[in-house]
């Protein structure tokens, strides 16, 4: 082993660079944890993205001043030679490379995203995009996401020296980069950035991660999931020409008036790419009249307020109720109606109606389900809708976005005879 230089050990960082070290630090091992973490390609999530984007120019600025610092301010000796002295060198060039270009792979990510998504640092601070072609956008994810499991690497090798130093060798290293020189202050900071690293990570996918994966298997396994303008198997045909040829045979009455109870969600998602963005709308009502025997008798409305579209992010919230999307200033509300039921298949049904969006109004089907008896039922349904057919997305930050939009829609209700 190299002879290790005990009075270069004691030499310090100055109180700027210690700072500065241990606040990158931290936020260092935080963002890593948060990158593995959270879910990709949620828009449901897109806080956990713009907090990600936040940090990183945060790190980035930080790390710039560190180099500047470093490069005016001439830091303590090397405390070894040979081969330990030359990888701790490698080490700390390394961490400095990934510190700059973490960050700069990550805004070149986020430039060249099919999805143009504004940047705001820490929902203030607007960011720029840099001018890159989109087509180089997964080169940028691949290169961004190696140097994640590079900076761990780095990070282990950078701890393990600290520690060897401390523990083994004994020349009381962590004085150098610690607040007041204190050896038992640094050991406490390298605990807590490694707690940071752990707690981070295990709180992002437990919120986050683990509820997204368990929504996702749900929906796949869900018995009597609807597919997108399904069409009726001959099994549902057969059993609606039984239905309808009883029907015949007996006169409906006057169907059930139905009310939605709280609690209902009407969510969208949108394909960009190889991501999927989900967006749900809290204000939205209907008038129900539906005889679950007699479907031909329905009547069906559902207004949605625009305004109430929500991203899961604050400047995605604001770019979809702006003139591109849904121009909610102008038109409020859409709405949907529908006169024509059929039955096709047990429980399922397809409403035929007109979606009026933007002042334009098209034909649209919806398929659903119900479950449950007599006046109480629950609902649950899907419908593909063409957002270009309704001017939905046309400037730039929609440039990616697939032209289907799949809708989708849960809700409890109780009906009364009129």
């Amino acid at each position: 082993m190299a002879d290790v230089d005990l009075q270069a050990a004691q030499q310090r960082y100055s109180s700027v660079a210690v700072v500065l070290h241990w606040v990158i630090a931290l936020a260092l091992l935080g963002q890593i944890a948060l990158g593995f973490a959270m879910p990709k390609g949620r828009a449901a999530d897109f806080e956990l993205f713009q907090l990600h984007k936040s940090i990183g120019v945060t790190i980035f600025v930080l790390s710039v001043l560190r180099l500047v610092w470093r490069w005016t301010h001439r830091p303590p000796q090397a405390v070894e030679g040979g081969f330990n002295g030359f990888l701790a060198k490698a080490v700390h060039t390394l961490l400095y490379a990934f510190m700059i270009l973490a960050p700069l792979t990550g805004w070149a990510i986020v430039s060249t995203s099919p999805l143009k998504v504004p940047t705001m640092l820490w929902g203030v601070i607007p960011w720029p995009h840099l001018p890159l072609p989109d087509s180089m956008n997964e080169s940028f994810e691949e290169t961004h996401d190696l140097l994640a499991w590079i900076a761990l690497a780095l990070i282990v090798l950078h701890v393990l020296g600290a520690l060897r130093h401390q523990f083994l060798v004994k020349d009381g290293l962590l004085r150098r980069m610690a607040p007041g020189g204190s050896a038992a202050m640094g050991f406490l900071l390298l605990l807590l950035a490694v707690a940071t690293f752990f707690a981070t990570g295990m709180y992002v996918a437990n919120q986050y991660l683990v509820p997204a994966m368990e929504q996702q298997n749900s929906a796949a396994a869900a018995p009597g999931r609807v597919p997108l303008n399904a069409s009726p198997t001959p099994a549902a045909e057969a059993t609606e020409a039984a239905e309808e040829e009883e029907a015949e045979a007996e006169e409906p009455g006057a169907p059930p008036i139905w009310a939605i109870q709280p609690g209902g969600r009407l969510g969208f998602s949108v394909s960009a790419g190889g991501d999927t963005y989900r967006g749900s709308f809290s204000d939205w009502s209907g008038a129900v009249t539906f005889d679950p025997d007699n479907p031909e008798t329905a009547d069906l409305r559902i207004t949605v307020r625009l305004a109430s579209v929500s991203l899961g992010d604050a400047t995605m919230d604001e770019t979809a109720k702006g003139s591109d999307f849904f121009n909610t200033s102008a038109t409020p509300t859409a709405t949907w109606r529908s006169t024509s039921v059929r039955q096709t298949g047990p429980n399922r049904y397809t409403a035929s109606g007109t979606l009026t969006l933007k002042g334009v109004s098209k034909p649209q089907s919806v398929n659903f389900t119900l479950s449950g008896e007599g006046l109480r039922r629950h609902v649950e349904g899907s419908a593909g809708i063409d957002r270009n057919a309704f001017g939905v997305g046309t400037g730039d930050s929609a440039a990616g976005l697939d032209g289907s939009v799949a809708l989708s829609f849960a809700f409890d209700a109780t009906g009364r005879e009129p």
